[in-house]
């Protein structure tokens, strides 16, 4: 996959690109799009929604149960539900639960590949694709705050749990407006390709 600010563009509300002090959310874009690294966050200092669980948070102790030992263990991981469907201030008839994906260190990815005997060349082409977003099922976090390193977001490794029993201890980080329409954009590409060459239609494939 390839993207660029216009791409992004297409996807955004026309409100929130019309005016011009609004053009800057187009140009931050299309900064993240050229592979900068800063302005994924919001700064810790300055974040309104330290104490909130939102769409593209990043935040310590998911619960995941792990299918390889049989066990629950706490992870890393980034929010993918909806702001609203989580919120506590929604009343709800069934309780929600929170779906999150794990996000592990891009050096861990790196590692795998090398131990897969990938090619040096390989490794680092999939590395630089991976940072510049052009891998549907990996969100790239770059380095900042309490991100001691760049991370990877695995968006074909989800999980969720009991809204309820999520503990908000440490939050990672909350993603900038150009963060999180980048997070959003690539959830709707990894997950809502439409353009994929499969032929649906009754009685146009011969039956296996």
């Amino acid at each position: 996959m390839t993207f660029d600010a216009e791409q992004l563009k297409n996807q955004i509300p026309f409100y929130l690109t019309s005016e011009p002090e609004q053009k800057e959310l187009v140009e931050n874009l299309d900064a993240l799009s050229r592979g900068v690294t800063t302005g994924y966050y919001v700064s810790s200092a300055r974040d309104p929604d330290a104490n909130s669980v939102l769409q593209g948070d990043g935040w310590q102790d998911f619960q995941l149960f792990s299918f390889d030992v049989g066990e629950k263990r706490s992870v890393r991981g980034i929010v993918l539900s909806n702001s609203c469907d989580i919120s506590a201030d929604n009343e709800r008839a069934i309780a929600p639960k929170l779906v999150f994906a794990p996000i592990v260190r891009l050096s861990a990815i790196q590692a795998r590949m090398i131990a897969r005997g990938l090619p040096e060349q390989s490794v680092k082409a999939r590395v630089s694709a991976i940072k510049s977003q052009s891998v549907t099922s990996m969100f790239y976090l770059p380095a900042d705050g309490l991100l001691d390193s760049d991370y990877v977001a695995l968006l074909d490794d989800l999980h969720s749990m009991p809204i309820a029993a999520f503990s908000k201890s440490d939050k990672l980080f909350t993603l900038s407006m150009a963060g999180f329409y980048l997070f959003a954009f690539k959830l709707s590409v990894h997950f809502c390709r439409l353009h994929e060459n499969v032929d649906r239609r009754p009685g146009t494939k011969p039956h296996s």
